[in-house]
């Protein structure tokens, strides 16, 4: 009697055994399925105002109407990224916190071995909002030049060199213009904001000479004669600027810096279909015309790949930078 009634209470354990490990094999698919149900924090780690912030705003509000819940952007700017990539890597997995950023943080994590995250091991990849055509080079008009070839004279006939300024240290902005004095053999100084709205009203005062940054934010300044386009570092001129010549134009002929991209990511072991789910309404508004359009207004290309393929971009923008960062000086 004893016995049957031990195995009848062996195999009443055992069926509620299996009925757990099949409810916990659905959980990813359940929580998926009612994703999102609450607001979403998307971290910008840069200051209100630039072109990161304005092309996550853009993004949020259309979004919204395809999630069905509240996108809140939130600026946490500081030391080029790190600060909000932080704060995204310690929040919970669960897609209500996500990360909208730029190039800075994979350079951040090969120019700083010691930032305090590993783009890798503490983030999933979602997707590429878009990859931007080119920079534009400014400088301040009080100089007595008038285009590249006459800029990249007075910086050598300067015993000093030529000051310019960046959103920050290590920046993709930053190695923009390292490589360009790399490439033309002219001494700079680096001056490092904390984000491009600062950086460009240095160029604007005189406190530096030139800056190289997205084209966008550069229009307004350029058309009231705040600042001097020179150069586009692109392939072919910007629509923003159809009359200032790229690098090669200019006579630097095997000079071309691709333009920024901006990537969005989440917290590692966030479950692959939340991942899955936010790329698929991303892909959806960038297919808007209106979202091309704004999105072509700010100098970028829409994309929304896959988030395998964006990995692979990101392992190749890796790459990229370790060899750019063997040629380039960083302070």
């Amino acid at each position: 009697m004893i016995s049957m009634l031990m195995n009848k209470l062996a195999i009443c354990q055992w069926r509620i055994f299996l009925q757990l490990i099949l409810w916990l094999g659905f959980i990813p698919s359940t929580f998926a399925d009612i994703y999102p149900s609450k607001p979403i924090r998307l971290i910008v780690p840069f200051e209100a105002g630039g072109t990161s912030d304005t092309t996550a705003r853009a993004m949020a509000i259309r979004l919204e109407k395809v999630l069905g819940v509240n996108l809140v952007v939130e600026n946490r700017s500081g030391a080029n990224g790190a600060i909000g990539a932080m704060a995204v890597k310690n929040a919970a997995p669960d897609g209500y916190v996500l990360l909208h950023t730029t190039p800075a943080f994979v350079i951040n994590t090969i120019a700083n071995k010691n930032i305090g995250y590993d783009v890798f091991k503490d983030f999933v990849p979602i997707t590429n909002m878009g990859s931007g055509t080119g920079y534009v080079m400014v400088l301040n008009p009080a100089l007595p030049v008038k285009n590249l070839t006459e800029f990249i004279a007075f910086a050598k006939s300067n015993k000093n060199g030529v000051i310019f300024s960046s959103p920050g240290v290590g920046n993709a902005l930053h190695l923009a213009s390292e490589i360009f004095a790399n490439r033309v053999g002219i001494q700079t100084l680096h001056i490092p904001f904390k984000g491009t709205s600062g950086a460009l009203t240095a160029v604007v005062s005189g406190e530096v000479d030139f800056m190289i940054m997205p084209p966008t934010i550069a229009h307004s300044y350029v058309s009231s004669g705040r600042v001097r386009a020179v150069a586009f570092t692109g392939q072919s001129r910007s629509p923003d600027f159809p009359s200032v010549p790229t690098f090669k134009e200019a006579g630097l002929t095997d000079l071309t810096i691709a333009g920024t991209w901006l990537g969005w990511f989440a917290p590692a072991k966030t479950p692959k279909e939340v991942v899955i789910k936010i790329q698929g309404a991303m892909r959806q508004v960038l297919a808007e015309p209106d979202m091309k359009a704004a999105m072509q207004k700010d100098g970028f290309e829409t994309d929304g790949r896959p988030p395998e393929e964006f990995d692979l971009f990101v392992k190749s923008e890796y790459k990229r930078f370790s060899e750019v960062l063997k040629t380039v000086k960083l302070n």
